[in-house]
């Protein structure tokens, strides 16, 4: 069996002996290096641009401006609102202006300098909020405002003239850098039938092929892309990676050479996309036993200079306000806003992180308000099967929902650990322990309003000596699941593990499977997968039968082999494969899975928002030293219901890597902006958290097969991350005594909080 165990990746050793090439390895002849010259301000009007003195600088081979490009000078996502180089007007520090292209890196970055540009200020749009007010500057000609979201259920009017208990605040969630180890970049060849391929680091093929089409005037059959070996992305490789790849595929189409352009550190900080900064003002209404009566929400999803994905991580943001609880009335405003700060896009979590933080907060505050263990009041609250989502979606296959809740408290010894802490507090030493809890109901791939790409391909052959290849629509960035799919593919075909291969990502090979994100690749390549192998597995299947001379129903697969288990004969998967190709069977078939249609009411936020649910929760316990504001993760309990394991160990590192973005976002990542401007675009001053900031992890699984997915399975990326930040804020909150409404809590901000204890 090959489904179920954690055998060994298959991408493992070409990466650890240093093998795997990523874009930055790659070298071909004549190969050139493109740097691009960016905005010199957040906002400004483009007067002129002289590149005389870069284009004749030493090496330099061109220099692009827009102008040059051949197409359609857009790169917009979702809506058509972002040029891929300035004509006029720049909107935030990442904007585009040229392309410098040399025969070295370093001459096009020195050429880059010479660029001159002739520019006139324009009004800086920083605050979202006010970014809405009739007084406020335009940060772009179509409006501030990109859109607005809601949710309308039932009667909330009603719900807070009959609560016994009203609760209000307002929670700031903060940029977050994706950090991941290997920068954008991206490599084009131009092809000899003027087309171009494109090999990129990036999560999202399809996403690249349209917007280089688009940009060059091309076919999208005229474009390849196909994924390099990908060092990371966390949903910052999404959308982004059309920008850089349209720059390259431009360079190299135009002169005719293949064009190689990578960022370092700083460039990626400052013009890639980050996760969405946001402001949540809540109101809840509940009975004095803690009953949830009613919420209302009103979201400021600061989208920065250009829509780009704003709106779809809006979505899931607008669903998720009010926390996985039977809430009958509820009345969500969510509204995504241009300004000129850094570019918002897809991250782990996709907009849910930021809602959950103030939710579970909230929750925190009404048990306080009402003399109630924080536990109790989300075990009295928390949705069951016979429940229905914020949309109005019955949860009913959705697998455990409580039950991983219950977990989790339990798991974490969480009252007695909270009492043990109380009673330490109450020491009155500078040193204070706290726990934290965090729960979610996590929608499993795509909102209803992106499920016009939400289905994914794959292609697999058997070959004559008994081993496979692989191809999926899904990308691999190092979560696994290239392994994932070539165990699906090898427990149907009876092929070892060791002797499937697993390509990359290729545009050219498979149908359009829109972006590995959203927690669904598992599920949706899984499935396509399957669908291909299946239809294999039964041709190969009555090979097998005759070579053992028993009816094809008596066939069992394993390892290498098939068998009849009431003889125990056997026979190898190299001569069934070898009988098949010898009579001339097809050997490769092309799968598809796409889920069924989700209806959806805009006006009102209701429908099948998901195609199923995953819960999880997290407990946080922390030490806070409130002499120097220092804050220590000690320990997070994380309890997640996944469907079935596919391979437990990957499954438990995306656990461990979701905890420590978690931590991160929580306590230190604080990515300071001063009128549109990074000031600390750099891991020397941006704090991520270190192998010494990870806490102990406890993990929990909890398995129910879900009756759609392969095997079972759902997805984990992503609700991996989601409850931490939640639970660590107010494990903090807990032990400081004081409640924390914005993150990063950072020593500063528990110094200031709480220096009337010390003081007193």
């Amino acid at each position: 069996m090959s489904v179920g165990t954690s055998p060994v990746r298959v991408d493992v050793r070409p990466k650890a002996a240093g093998r795997a090439r990523y874009v930055d390895d790659l070298a071909l002849p004549d190969l050139l290096h493109a740097v691009l010259v960016t905005a010199p301000a957040p906002h400004g009007r483009l007067l002129a641009l002289d590149t005389a003195r870069a284009a004749a600088a030493p090496g330099v081979v061109a220099v692009l401006t827009a102008s040059d490009v051949p197409g359609e000078n857009q790169v917009g996502c979702v809506f058509p609102d972002q040029p891929l180089l300035v004509e006029d007007t720049f909107r935030f520090v990442g904007d585009r202006l040229a392309i410098v292209v040399g025969t070295t890196r370093d001459a096009a970055a020195r050429a880059a300098k010479l660029v001159e540009v002739r520019w006139e200020a324009l009004p800086v749009v920083t605050d979202p909020v006010a970014a809405l007010t009739p007084e406020s500057p335009l940060a772009h000609p179509k409006g501030n405002l990109i859109a607005h979201q809601v949710v309308r259920k039932g009667d909330v009017d009603r719900a807070f003239a009959d609560a016994e208990v009203v609760l209000e605040g307002v929670w700031q969630a903060p940029y977050q850098e994706h950090a991941y180890l290997e920068t954008n970049g991206v490599v084009a060849l131009p092809g000899a039938d003027d087309g171009v391929t494109l090999h990129v680091s990036m999560q999202a093929p399809w996403y690249v092929q349209g917007a280089v089409a688009r940009a060059l005037g091309l076919p999208l059959a005229a474009v390849r892309v196909i994924q390099a070996t990908t060092g990371g992305g966390f949903g910052g490789k999404e959308d982004y990676p059309s920008e850089p790849a349209a720059c390259a595929a431009m360079a190299a189409r135009l002169l005719g050479r293949p064009v190689k352009l990578v960022f370092d550190r700083g460039e990626d900080i400052t013009r890639s996309t980050k996760r969405h900064r946001v402001r949540v003002h809540l109101r809840v209404a509940a009975r004095n036993d803690g009953t949830l009566l009613g919420s209302e929400a009103t979201l400021h999803v600061d989208a920065g200079a250009y829509a780009g994905l704003s709106t779809v991580v809006a979505e899931r943001a607008n669903i998720s306000a009010v926390g996985p609880y039977r809430i009958e009335n509820a009345r969500v405003d969510t509204y995504v806003v241009r300004t000129n700060n850094l570019f918002g896009g897809a991250f782990r979590g996709f907009g849910h992180p930021q809602v959950a933080f103030a939710f579970e907060s909230m929750m925190d505050e009404l048990a306080l308000r009402l003399g109630m263990d924080p536990a109790e009041l989300r075990l009295k609250n928390a949705v069951g099967p016979d429940d229905t989502a914020l949309s109005g979606q019955p949860l009913a296959g959705s697998g455990p929902l409580r039950r991983v809740l219950e977990e989790a408290l339990t798991a974490s010894d969480f009252q007695a650990r909270r009492a043990g802490f109380d009673a330490l507090n109450r020491g009155a030493g500078p040193v204070r322990r706290g726990i934290g809890l965090g729960y979610i109901l996590y929608g499993v791939g795509l909102h209803a309003g992106g499920q016009h790409i939400e289905g994914s391909g794959a292609l697999v052959q058997i070959l004559r000596d008994g081993s496979a290849l692989v191809a999926i629509g899904g990308t691999e960035l190092g979560q696994g699941a290239a392994t994932v799919c070539a165990q699906i593919a090898a427990e149907l075909l009876a092929v070892p593990l060791s002797r499937v291969r697993a390509l990359p990502t290729d545009t050219a090979l498979l149908p359009d499977s829109g972006p590995t994100v959203a927690s669904r690749t598992t599920l949706l390549s899984g499935n396509a997968v399957r669908d291909a192998a299946t239809r294999l597995r039964e041709r190969l299947l009555p090979i097998a039968a005759e070579l053992l001379g028993v009816h094809p129903e008596r066939v069992v697969s394993g390892p290498g082999a098939w068998q009849d288990p009431d003889s125990g004969r056997e026979v190898s998967t190299v001569e069934v494969a070898g009988l098949a190709w010898r009579r001339k069977l097809k050997l490769a078939e092309s799968g598809w899975w796409a889920p069924p249609p989700k209806r959806w009411d805009t006006a009102r936020g209701q429908g099948d928002a998901y195609l199923v649910y995953a819960a999880a929760a997290h407990v946080a316990e922390v030490e806070v030293d409130l002499l120097s504001g220092e804050t220590r993760v000690l320990k997070v309990t994380a309890v997640h219901d996944v469907g079935r394991a596919l391979h437990p160990e990957m499954l438990k590192g995306q656990v461990y890597g979701g905890v420590a973005q978690g931590v991160g976002y929580a306590l230190m990542e604080d990515l300071q902006l001063k009128e549109g401007v990074p000031l600390n675009a750099n891991f020397t001053d941006y704090l991520i958290p270190t192998a010494l900031d990870v806490p102990d992890v406890q993990i929990v699984l909890i398995e129910e097969p879900f009756k759609d997915g392969p095997f079972g399975a759902k997805g984990v990326g992503e609700p991996s991350l989601i409850p931490c930040p939640a639970a660590v804020a107010n494990a903090v909150s807990h032990a400081c005594g004081v409640r924390f409404r914005e993150l990063p809590i950072t020593p500063e901000r528990v110094l200031t909080a709480t220096s009337r204890f010390m003081t007193s």
